[in-house]
């Protein structure tokens, strides 16, 4: 894709799923990457630089992107991927359960952005792409958390966008539905505990009757993050086989 060769990506949420896949992405594309997540993932040679760091604590997220910047320059790309769920009503998620989703979900989204976009107003120039979900813009049962913490980055991109267009830099998001993913496997989408529940949920929302891959959402990235998407911003592009056209 159009310029995307030789710039300095960064990955939040970069060790598995749609982060690692977004990462073999934009490398096949010519980009050096950089990642941040809990853990180094198996396939580390992807990667320039990997910082080992929590998303949803600042001080983390401060240090890993002073060390990427110290070793491999400023950022052109950000890409917002780190993201943990919750699969409960509002009264049985506890305070504590309910900052943490905040903190790492939409905080650690806020904590990325502010660390990129002082060079990339500078410059003039920079692409940067959340992470949200379909139920960012549609609720969900037993979700509230995760829909508040998604919603809030959906118009958070909205709002960036509009604030540093004139400035150079662009901010969009991907809205995946129902992807084969380390949190899918994990059975926490929609309560669902086995692969029974997970194709009932397939059915009851995708209207392509499958689960999505998630190389279909790094595909969906990469077009964002690069010049071929270059007069679109505060966009929320849904990868969700439908779901949200109901």
């Amino acid at each position: 894709m159009k310029g995307l060769a030789g710039r300095h990506a960064v990955i939040t949420g970069a060790s598995s799923g749609i982060g690692l896949a977004a990462a073999r992405r934009l490398v096949s594309e010519g980009c050096s990457v950089s990642g941040i997540d809990l853990s180094v993932p198996e396939d580390a040679s992807l990667f320039t630089h990997f910082v080992i760091a929590d998303v949803g604590n600042q001080g983390d997220v401060e240090s890993a992107f002073a060390s990427i910047r110290e070793a491999e320059g400023e950022v052109d790309v950000l890409i917002a991927a780190a993201g943990i769920d919750r699969c409960d009503t509002l009264i049985d998620t506890s305070p504590e359960e309910w900052r943490r989703l905040i903190d790492v979900d939409l905080n650690g989204t806020y904590y990325a952005a502010r660390e990129v976009l002082p060079a990339m107003i500078q410059r003039r120039r920079g692409s940067v792409v959340f992470v949200s979900s379909a139920i960012g813009s549609v609720g969900h049962w037993r979700r509230s958390a995760y829909c508040a913490a998604k919603g809030g980055v959906e118009n958070l991109t909205r709002a960036m966008a509009l604030d540093h267009g004139r400035q150079g830099v662009r901010v969009n998001c991907v809205a995946p539905g129902l992807i084969d993913t380390p949190l899918i496997r994990g059975g926490k989408v929609g309560g669902a505990a086995n692969p029974e529940a997970m194709t009932e949920l397939v059915d009851r929302f995708h209207a392509i009757p499958r689960i999505g891959r998630a190389e279909e959402v790094a595909a969906a990235i990469a077009f964002l993050a690069s010049d071929e998407a270059s007069f679109i911003t505060g966009v929320v592009l849904p990868v969700d086989a439908g779901w949200t056209a109901q």
